[in-house]
């Protein structure tokens, strides 16, 4: 048996055991939330201790806004299209998986901006299609590091969501073959060809596509764009 196939049972079996784990925490973190407000309140005119214990009080709850995107995303679930503010989603995703996305001197760069608006499709099912997108621009700079960067936008002609690293490109020849499964250029068991391909889908599914090019000045950049409105 090679390497690669523990690895991928690793993977899998620590994935089943996710949904345990953020429930054990959410458990313990709501003792340290209960005891850090019970502090605030006994402290009286007592600023530092109040203060002290408003930055547990604030780091509690932002460990639990991360556990609790964390384990939305990751349930397994069937399709269902609903309304829903991307403004709300993309915060929220890149709030529990930029420790990941920043590792190799990757700099994060949220979107500037968020237009208001309603986005129909599978909240989950969009989401995954972007993280997909975003690990595998964050990947395309392990070696070299650099800034990965988003921007939205929204006109007449529906959203434009894009994704732009500064890695090599793509190189020429396999502009297409990317979104075959199981197409990868870099060995590993965490690369399994499968980001891009799933990210196409899940656009289609919407009734959206999923486009990558090289950008001007280097690197890629990736676009899903998704209509205003629902997949009839």
């Amino acid at each position: 048996m090679e390497r690669a196939e523990v690895e991928r049972y690793r993977l899998a079996l620590f994935g089943r055991m996710v949904m345990g784990v953020a429930h054990e925490v959410d458990n313990q973190l709501s003792v340290v939330l209960g005891f850090s407000e019970l502090i605030q309140l006994a402290a009286g005119k007592e600023q530092k201790v109040r203060d002290g214990a408003g930055k547990i009080l604030s780091a509690g709850e932002k460990i639990g806004a991360i556990v609790h995107q964390f384990s939305l995303h990751v349930r397994p679930h069937s399709p269902s299209p609903e309304p829903f503010v991307p403004g709300e989603l993309i915060p929220g995703i890149l709030l529990f998986s930029r420790y990941d996305l920043g590792r190799e001197n990757v700099i994060v760069r949220p979107p500037p901006e968020i237009p208001q608006g309603i986005l129909h499709a599978d909240r989950r099912d969009f989401g995954l299609a972007l993280l997909a997108l975003l690990f595998n621009a964050a990947e395309a700079m392990s070696e070299t590091g650099g800034e990965l960067s988003m921007r939205v936008s929204i006109d007449a002609a529906g959203w434009e969501f894009t994704v732009s690293d500064q890695g090599p490109g793509i190189p020429a020849g396999i502009g297409e073959k990317v979104f075959e499964v199981g197409f990868t250029t870099r060995p590993g068991p965490l690369h399994t060809g499968m980001g891009l391909p799933i990210a196409r889908h899940l656009a289609g599914q919407a009734g959206g596509t999923l486009q990558l090019a090289n950008g001007t000045g280097g690197g890629c950049v990736a676009t899903i764009r998704m209509p205003l409105k629902a997949r009839a």
